[in-house]
C-alpha cells in the first residue's frame, strides 16, 4: 500500500472549489477531471439551458445525465482528501469538536486507529485493543497526532465498504467487468471462468505506474501552454508597441499635412489679398473715372438749363455753340464697357493637392522585429519538442520555417 498523502502539503487549490473558492460539499468530478460542489453545479448547469453545458473551468461540453447534476460521479478522492484535510487541522489545532466515528453516542475522540481510520473514545478504545480482529492496530492519541509525526494516519487508505454485501469490503478487481468486488462478488456474480478477479492492490499498482507513465507527457504539455502564454503575452506587447508606433507616425505625419496645408493656405490667402488689393485698384479707378463724368455732366446740365432759363438772347447766341458741343460730347455712347470679371477671383489648388499627395504615406506597417520573431519560434519549438518526445520517446523533426509560419499566422490572428 503506497504512503498516504500528508494533509498539511495539501494546497488550498486541491480542497477549494473554484466556483464558491469554499472547501468542497458533495465534490463532483467532470469528464475533464475537473471538481465542483454539486449546489455549485446546478446553479452553472440553470444558467445553460439544453442537455449539455460547459465545463466552468475548460469549457469542454459536458453531457448532462437524466437525473441531472446529482447523476454525476462523485468525485470521492476531492471528498477522502477533504475530510481528511479538515480532521487533520481540528486535531492540530486542538478542538474538542472531534467525535467518536466508531460508536454513535457522540463522545469525543480521545485516539485514532491507522488500520481502521476511525476516531475512538476511550469506550472504543478499549474494546479497540480487545478485540481480536483489531487488537494489533496501530492506534495514536491525540497528543501524538498534535505533533504531526503521524499526519499520513489521515489519509489511510482502506478498502471502502461493498454497497451490496453488507460488511464485505471491495479488497478486489475483476478485470472482466473493470470494477472493484468484495469476497461475496467473486463467490456469487463473478465465479465462472470468463471473470479474471485479483487484489485490487495488483491492479491499483499497475494503472498507478500507468498514471505516472502519462504524466510526463501532461507536463510537457504543461510547459508548451506556458509557453504559448509566454509568447502570446509577448506578441501582445509587441501590439501594444506597433500601436503606439502607428499613432505616433500618423501624429507626426498628421501634423506635418497640417503644417503644409497652413502654409499653402497662408500663400493662397497672400494671392487672394493681393489680387483684391489690385482689383479694388481697377474698380476704384473706374468709379472715380464715373464720378468725374457724373459731376461734369451734371454741371453742363445745370448751366445749359440755367443759360435757356435764365439767359438773354445774346447770351444764348454767344454759347449756343459751345453748348451743343459739349452736349453732343455727353451724349454719345460710353467708350468703356463695365468689367464685371474684376469681381472674379480663381484659386489654384493643385499645388496643396500635389503636396498633400506627395507627403502622404500610402501604406505603413509595424511589424514583429525579426529577432523577437525567432526568439519566440526557438521557445515555441522546444516546447512542441518535448510534448512530441514525451509521448513518441524521441525528439521530433520541426523545421524552422514551420515554427515561423505558425508565429506569424498567431500575429495575424489566424490561431
Amino acid at each position: 500500500m503506497a504512503t498516504a498523502a500528508v494533509p498539511e502539503k495539501v494546497s488550498d487549490d486541491s480542497t477549494q472549489c473554484t466556483i464558491c473558492f469554499y472547501t468542497f460539499k458533495n465534490p463532483k468530478v467532470l469528464p475533464c477531471l475537473h471538481t465542483f460542489c454539486e449546489h455549485c453545479l446546478r446553479e452553472w448547469v440553470q444558467k445553460n439551458d439544453g442537455d449539455t453545458f460547459p465545463c466552468p473551468i475548460c469549457r469542454q461540453p459536458v453531457s448532462l445525465p437524466q437525473n441531472g447534476v446529482e447523476g454525476l460521479k462523485d468525485n470521492f478522492f476531492i471528498a477522502s482528501l477533504v475530510k481528511a484535510v479538515t480532521e487533520h487541522n481540528k486535531v492540530r489545532q486542538g478542538k474538542d469538536d472531534v467525535l467518536c466515528t466508531s460508536c454513535e453516542e457522540g463522545k469525543p475522540a480521545t485516539s485514532r486507529c491507522s488500520e481502521c481510520a476511525e476516531f475512538l473514545c476511550e469506550s472504543c478504545e478499549s474494546a479497540h485493543r480487545l478485540v481480536r480482529a483489531t487488537r494489533g492496530h496501530t492506534l495514536i492519541i491525540f497528543e501524538e497526532l498534535k505533533t504531526g509525526k503521524y499526519d499520513n494516519v489521515f489519509r489511510a487508505r482502506k478498502a471502502p465498504p461493498c454497497l451490496k454485501h453488507s460488511g464485505e469490503m471491495l479488497k478486489l478487481y475483476c478485470r472482466t467487468c473493470e470494477t472493484p468486488i468484495c469476497n461475496e462478488c467473486a463467490l456469487f456474480e463473478h465465479r465462472d471462468s470468463q471473470h479474471d478477479y485479483v487484489q485490487i492492490e495488483k491492479v491499483a499498482a499497475e494503472k498507478r505506474q500507468t498514471i505516472l507513465d502519462l504524466t510526463p507527457q501532461c507536463q510537457a504539455r504543461m510547459e508548451f501552454f506556458r509557453q504559448t502564454e509566454e509568447v502570446q503575452k509577448r506578441l501582445k506587447e509587441q501590439l501594444q508597441l506597433n500601436a503606439e508606433g502607428a499613432r505616433e507616425k500618423v501624429h507626426k505625419t498628421a501634423q506635418t499635412l497640417i503644417e503644409m496645408v497652413k502654409e499653402e493656405s497662408d500663400r493662397l490667402l497672400n494671392c487672394i489679398d493681393t489680387e483684391e488689393t489690385s482689383r479694388k485698384k481697377q474698380i476704384d479707378a473706374e468709379i472715380e473715372g464715373a464720378q468725374i463724368s457724373l459731376a461734369s455732366a451734371k454741371s453742363t446740365c445745370e448751366f445749359a438749363e440755367t443759360l435757356a432759363r435764365e439767359g438773354g438772347d445774346y447770351e444764348v447766341v454767344s454759347f449756343s455753340q459751345d453748348m451743343a458741343a459739349r452736349l453732343n460730347e455727353l451724349t454719345k455712347p460710353p467708350a468703356d464697357k463695365v468689367d464685371f470679371k474684376l469681381a472674379n477671383i480663381t484659386i489654384d489648388y493643385s499645388v496643396m493637392g500635389n503636396k498633400l499627395t506627395k507627403n502622404s504615406p500610402k501604406t505603413a506597417q509595424y511589424s514583429l522585429p525579426k529577432a523577437t520573431e525567432r526568439e519566440l519560434c526557438s521557445l515555441l519549438k522546444s516546447s512542441r519538442q518535448s510534448v512530441a518526445s514525451s509521448r513518441t520517446g524521441r525528439p521530433p523533426r520541426l523545421s524552422e520555417d514551420s515554427v515561423l509560419g505558425n508565429v506569424s499566422r498567431m500575429v495575424n490572428g489566424e490561431w
